[in-house]
């Protein structure tokens, strides 16, 4: 089975499984491109509370014996094992996770990598549960969270995340609660401090959905993805409307999707023709002060509400901060649905809004954003597809 970023599959499930392996590969277009992997063992906040928790080169066994780090096998270059039974009771959860060794200071990124791919198998009998293709998304990072396991009503179920960080292995330890000295990555495992813990205020994974008109800060991260899904066979468009700190404003949708080497920074991945998903990049939130997600639906669609085709915005800061924004209402004569809202004036901080405004019956014309970050619906061009 290949599975895709965002998809969650049952791992044990009927399938009697208590050893699972996670196989890793990839290609580097040069071979100074030194790359790591790491697991972490984290509690039902998603945090790693021991340091013993963390499975890297320099520590590859977990507490229990429940988790370990082993040299290349079955044709992976790195292989990270679990043995279900012995995962301790207060563990919920483990990340797995790539860096690359020195990549802040080297300029070495995950641009430089090709043919990432996670295998999830039983090692005991070699049969392969799924495969996730992970990273080809990524241009500046030094990280990447590939996936997670994690525990749903008493089975191991695993999570396709593929979610890139800036900041290398220092970044992820602090990310997942442990706290490091400001060195070489070289020197973590001495360094991590087995001192008494507080969850860190500044990043704190979460992972929400929003109630109506409900808003939250999170971390203001150097990459922020917001994709559009929904479950039906009728073909919808992701609009990023933007103001950015030069108070320019316009809109990334499919007949401009962007380009993350030139203002403003944000990425369309196309027009996606048939259900599912469209997902839009924002390369560099400090260029911006507001951007609005909006969902359109062609006149060719014909009527029925957003909310009964369960559309929804899903905004990650890429440093454990995930926020979906559903609908709560039914509307079923508008064409136009704006669903999220992002203040990014904060110096450390975004807020992320429920907003779900409606277009007037039977009117195409767009919403506009304007300077000071609010908007109108039925004021924009008028739209035909």
């Amino acid at each position: 089975m290949i599975i895709a970023k965002g998809q969650k599959i049952d791992v044990t499930k009927g399938k009697g499984i208590e050893e699972i392996a996670i196989g890793l590969t990839w290609k580097t277009i040069s071979p100074e491109v030194d790359i790591n992997a790491s697991a972490f063992l984290l509690n039902s906040l998603g945090i790693c509370t021991r340091d013993e928790d963390m499975i890297f080169y320099n520590q590859q066994l977990s507490r229990e014996q429940a988790v370990s780090h082993s040299c290349p096998a079955n044709g992976s270059l790195e292989v990270i094992r679990i043995s279900v039974r012995k995962v301790p009771f207060d563990v919920e959860k483990i990340a797995f996770t790539l860096t690359i060794h020195e990549g802040e200071t080297t300029g070495q990124s995950f641009s430089n990598v090709r043919e990432a791919l996670c295998r999830i198998y039983n090692p005991v009998n070699g049969e392969e549960v799924a495969s996730f293709n992970f990273g080809e998304d990524l241009n500046k990072e030094t990280a990447i969270v590939i996936g997670e396991l994690y525990l749903h009503k008493g089975e191991w179920k695993f999570n396709a995340v593929g979610s890139g960080f800036n900041g290398g292995l220092t970044a992820l330890v602090k990310n997942f609660g442990l706290e490091v000295s400001e060195t070489t990555q070289d020197e973590i495992a001495a360094e991590v401090d087995t001192s008494p813990r507080t969850i860190p205020e500044l990043i704190t994974p979460m992972k929400l959905e929003l109630k109506k008109k409900e808003c939250i800060n999170i971390h203001k991260s150097e990459k922020v993805t917001a994709t559009l899904e929904w479950e039906t066979v009728k073909d919808l468009d992701l609009y990023c409307f933007y103001v950015t700190k030069n108070n320019e404003v316009g809109k990334i949708y499919y007949r401009n999707l962007g380009s993350p080497l030139s203002a403003p920074y944000i990425q369309l991945d196309g027009d996606a023709l048939v259900h599912g998903k469209e997902t839009i990049i924002i390369h560099q939130p400090e260029a911006l002060r507001f951007v609005l997600f909006a969902a359109y639906s062609a006149v060719s669609n014909g009527f029925g509400s957003f909310k009964s085709m369960k559309v929804r915005a899903v905004v990650d800061n890429h440093q454990g901060q995930v926020i979906t924004t559903p609908l709560h209402k039914r509307n079923s004569f508008s064409y136009w649905v704006a669903i999220a809202h992002i203040d990014f004036t904060g110096p450390n901080e975004m807020i992320v809004s429920h907003v779900e405004r409606y277009s007037r019956s039977m009117v195409e014309r767009s919403p506009v954003l304007y300077e000071d970050g609010s908007f109108k619906m039925d004021v924009g061009i008028q739209e035909f597809k």
